[in-house]
Formats: structure tokens, C-alpha cells, sequence
């Protein structure tokens, strides 16, 4: 079922000058740490997308190591014929693998009862391996993205009861009623293609196209933009590549041989076609507070902007703020926003 939609992005990019080639890929190409905190944005409140941590390594060790779920995407990919869409041409392939967590709390945390007008209380702690393939003479990239995890563990409500211990915030009270309370496993697949529209220097523009299968199924397009001090390709910056926290993508350097660091501003923005979301609507798993089919939006905006800046070619420090419009419908439906941090190492 996934094959017409694969073919219907490759029909929606467009070609325009070749990407500059990276050559053959590191073992270990980089590492990258990002941290996602709704406090970030300067409100006092905690709810929706609370916050965020995942831990990207970047290279072919992320195929080699034992906990590594690439054989699984590979398989998965070769099923649905989904290198189809580029062997024929010349391409190059990057690889890795992303650890995190993600919590979901609604906007009053210090009720002990059970807060059912509002989104519930959800996390989700993942493994998720990822290839990234680059067609210069297309100016195209395709995404391949398999992650695996767990709703409903325990230990979200001991990771941000410890957080607001430290900060002296508001203790949380109502970890007992997340989504798929007590552990529940899950699995989202991810296929993107991503089109060159217009890089310099200066400045580069890209759309994008996805589509999300398992704890998220969506379809959203949008664009990403850049624009400063720029020695990397089009295809090495991936902000768009997120589910609430940024999804796990490989590490790149910029060119080596340029004078300055790069420095840059950065924007984007996609349109969702939502279809199910487990982190509000549940799982198999039964669920104390849900958002029903009915009450989910089904077109919800996203937007982000950030600035990033490079220190001797090989490490990169991003802050960004990211946002998006009503998930769900009734008396306490809102729009989200975060903030985040992402730094990184290239080799």
C-alpha cells in the first residue's frame, strides 16, 4: 500500500544542480545530543510536548552495533521495493542510530484525579536507526527511518518528578493514568524524499515530503530554509526530520577546506495530514484518559525556526524554537511551542 505514495513523491520533487559529494561514509561520522524543554519558550507552564532527550551516532557503526534495528529497516525497505526509487542512479548512503524519550503532560499536573478534557499524560522512550540516501545528479534525498519503543513506562513519571526536584517546579501527579499505563511496545516507519530547490553560499531552500506509519501514521510536505555562512550541502541540515523531538539523522561536517565556521539561520514549516496518533489516542493497550477519533484535528501546522553556529569544523551548537497548531479539539485545545538545543560533533 505504501508503494503508490513512495511513487507520488518521487513524482512531486524536481531536479536542479548536482550536490557536492561527501565520498565514501565514515565508520563513526559524528555524534549529536539534543534536549527539548517547553519552559524554553519563557512560560511558566508545563504541558503538551513537556520535553525531550535523544542521542544520535552517526556513521556505519550504526548498522555493526548489537542493539541495531538497520537489518530490520534494510528488510523492511526491500520489501516494499523503496531503493527502487534511486538505484538505477549514483547515490551515496549514510547511517544512524538515535535513543530518546519524549513526555506529554496535560496542563494541570498537580491533579491527582484523572484530567479527561484535556491531552493525556504519555511518553515514549525509542530506538530508531536511519538511512539517509543522496542522489547528487537529482539534487533528491530519501529518508528510511524504522523506530521501535515503548509507551506507558514507569519511568517517565521518575525522570520528570526528578527534574522538577531539581528545578523545585510542580510535582506531576498523574503518571498513573499515561497512555498504555505499565509499558506497551510500538513502531513508527518513516519515508521521506527531500528536493534541492535552491542552494548557494548564502542560502538554500528544500521541500520535503513524508509519510509516518505505526505510533504516528501521517502524510505532511513542507519546506526548510537556510540562510548566512554556508559551506555544507544542501542535504546536510534535516530539521525537518522530527516527531515532536528531532528524529535521528546522520552527522555532517562542512566543507573542511572553507575559511570561515559556518553560521546560519534557519526556518521551516509542513503541513500534516494526521491520521492516528497513539500519544493521544492510545494504543491496543487500555488507556484511563484518550482523545477520541472524533476530537483529533486532522490537518495540524508545524513551524520552526533556529540559529546554528559552527566552532572549529567540527562542532556545531543549534537553538531553536518549534511549534504547532491544535492537535485536538474541545474546551482545552491549544497550540504547542518548545524550545530546544542540539550540539554535535563531526568527524
Amino acid at each position: 500500500m505504501l508503494r503508490p505514495f513512495l511513487f507520488l513523491l518521487l513524482c512531486l520533487s524536481s531536479s536542479s544542480a548536482s550536490a557536492e559529494q561527501y565520498g565514501s561514509e565514515l565508520y563513526n561520522s559524528g555524534w549529536q545530543i539534543k534536549i527539548d524543554n517547553d519552559l524554553w519558550t519563557g512560560q511558566s507552564i508545563d504541558r503538551d510536548y513537556t520535553g525531550g532527550l535523544a542521542v544520535t551516532l552517526s556513521g556505519k557503526r550504526a548498522q555493526d552495533y548489537l542493539v541495531s534495528i538497520d537489518f530490520l529497516r534494510a528488510g523492511i525497505d526491500g520489501l516494499l521495493t523503496f531503493p527502487d526509487l534511486y538505484k538505477t542512479s549514483e547515490y551515496m548512503s549514510f547511517h544512524s542510530q538515535q535513543y530518546g524519550m519524549t513526555l506529554f503532560t496535560p496542563d494541570d499536573i498537580e491533579s491527582t484525579a484523572p484530567v479527561y478534557d484535556d491531552r493525556p499524560y504519555a511518553s515514549l522512550f525509542f530506538l530508531s536507526n536511519t538511512e539517509f540516501t543522496v542522489v547528487p545528479g537529482k539534487d533528491r534525498a530519501y529518508v528510511s527511518v524504522l523506530s521501535i519503543g515503548f509507551l506507558g513506562l514507569d519511568l517517565a513519571e521518575n525522570v520528570q518528578s526528578g527534574l522538577h526536584g531539581l528545578t523545585d517546579s510542580d510535582v506531576p501527579n498523574g503518571w498513573q493514568y499515561q497512555v498504555s499505563s505499565g509499558g506497551e511496545p510500538t513502531v513508527m516507519l518513516t519515508y521521506g524524499v527531500q528536493n534541492n530547490i535552491y542552494s548557494s553560499k548564502q542560502q538554500q531552500l528544500k521541500l520535503e515530503y513524508e509519510g509516518n506509519l505505526g505510533f504516528i501514521t501521517d502524510v505532511n510536505a513542507g519546506f526548510n530554509w537556510r540562510w548566512g555562512r554556508i559551506s555544507s550541502p544542501w542535504w546536510a541540515f534535516n530539521p525537518y526530520q522530527a516527531k515532536y523531538i528531532q528524529q535521528s539523522m546522520p552527522v555532517f561536517s562542512s566543507n573542511s577546506s572553507a575559511d570561515k565556521d559556518e553560521i546560519y539561520l534557519w526556518a521551516g514549516a509542513r503541513l500534516n495530514l494526521r491520521i492516528y496518533n497513539a500519544l493521544l489516542q492510545g494504543q491496543f493497550r487500555h488507556s484511563e484518559v484518550t482523545v477520541s477519533s472524533s476530537d483529533m484535528e486532522r490537518l495540524v501546522a508545524e513551524y520552526w525556526f533556529g540559529a546554528t553556529m559552527e566552532f572549529a569544523n567540527i562542532y556545531y551548537l543549534s537553538l531553536f524554537l518549534r511549534g504547532h497548531t491544535d492537535e485536538f479539539k474541545g474546551p482545552n485545545a491549544r497550540s504547542a511551542a518548545w524550545g530546544g538545543l542540539v550540539f554535535s560533533r563531526a568527524y
